[in-house]
């Protein structure tokens, strides 16, 4: 029983993501074919990391939110997409069928997805301007309130 315990907090520690953590960087393609790094950002501004695919319901439910939020607070933080599991004519179709405006990288490995303990899409990771993992969010969000009230503590988190 005690093994159990403990095997159950640890899986709930994995899926709460790296939270207090340094935010591990990345490299990759947008799906406008432009170079990205991550560690470009890291440490000067508030982000938000978007794991999602275009195979996924929820991932549908929620888009519009991103394209709002990108609009409402662009200037303060930066969104960045992370595509797990599309071929690149997918997923362009689907950010452009969003308007999504803010870059999107492929990650065809998963290896972002796995750096940041993603076990689902979609899932958003945010990340304070001091380059901390400062929260986590599997699974989709069921309302645009509670989305912008996320975004809203990210951008008033301090170091």
């Amino acid at each position: 029983m005690r093994r159990f315990a403990v095997l159950a907090v640890l899986g709930l520690a994995l899926a709460a993501g790296p939270i207090g953590q340094p935010a591990p960087s990345f490299q990759g393609t947008t799906l406008a074919g432009e170079p990205f790094d991550l560690a470009h950002y890291l440490g000067r501004l508030p982000i938000v990391l978007h794991f999602w695919a275009s195979n996924c319901p929820p991932c549908h439910v929620e888009a519009p939110y991103w394209a709002q939020a990108q609009a409402a607070y662009g200037d303060r933080l930066l969104i960045v997409g992370v595509d797990v599991q599309d071929i690149p004519t997918m997923a362009r179709e689907f950010a452009a069928r969003y308007g999504w405006a803010f870059p999107n990288v492929q990650d065809g490995t998963a290896a972002v997805a796995a750096a940041y303990r993603v076990v689902g899409k979609p899932t958003t990771v945010f990340i304070g301007s001091d380059g901390t993992v400062v929260g986590y969010h599997p699974g989709p969000y069921t309302s645009a309130a509670a989305f912008e009230r996320d975004l809203l503590r990210l951008l008033a988190w301090r170091p």
